[in-house]
C-alpha cells in the first residue's frame, strides 16, 4: 500500500530486527517465520490474530483478515464454541490442528493449514 511519501509499505516489518517482507507471499515463504498460534476474537473472527515467530525471537501478530482470501471453502454460520461438539482448539492459543466441526470458526483453522503448507498449498 503506498505511503504518503509515495513509498510502498511492506506487508509486515519485524519491530525488533526491522526485517521487512514486501509481500504476503514473501512473508509466508520465509523459512525463518513459523506460525505458532491463533488468538481468537469470537465476536469478529476476522480480527482474531495469527501468531508467527521470527528467527530473531519476536512474535508477530497479524489479523486473520490479512489471510482470508487464501481460503475459498465453506464458512459455517453457527459458532459451536462452548458446545459438546467443540474440540476447543480455538481456546488454546498454541493449538494449530484443523477442526472438522461445522463451526463458524473452522475457516480460520483451514487458513492455518494453508499457511503451514506454504508454498506447497499455492496452486
Amino acid at each position: 500500500m503506498p505511503h504518503t511519501t509515495g513509498r510502498w509499505e511492506p506487508f509486515k516489518a519485524c519491530p525488533s530486527c526491522r526485517h521487512e517482507w514486501q509481500t504476503r507471499n514473501t512473508f509466508l515463504a520465509d523459512k525463518e517465520i513459523r506460525l505458532t498460534g491463533y488468538q481468537a476474537d469470537f465476536e469478529d473472527l476476522a480480527t482474531g490474530l495469527l501468531l508467527f515467530n521470527h528467527r530473531c525471537g519476536t512474535t508477530l501478530a497479524i489479523p486473520v483478515a490479512e489471510f482470508r482470501d487464501l481460503y475459498s471453502g465453506p464458512v459455517f454460520e453457527e459458532q459451536l464454541t462452548g458446545t459438546d461438539q467443540c474440540p476447543e482448539y480455538c481456546l488454546r492459543q498454541d493449538e494449530l490442528a484443523p477442526c472438522d466441526q461445522p463451526c463458524e470458526c473452522a475457516f480460520v483453522r483451514e487458513i492455518m493449514q494453508i499457511i503451514q503448507r506454504w508454498p506447497e498449498s499455492v496452486s
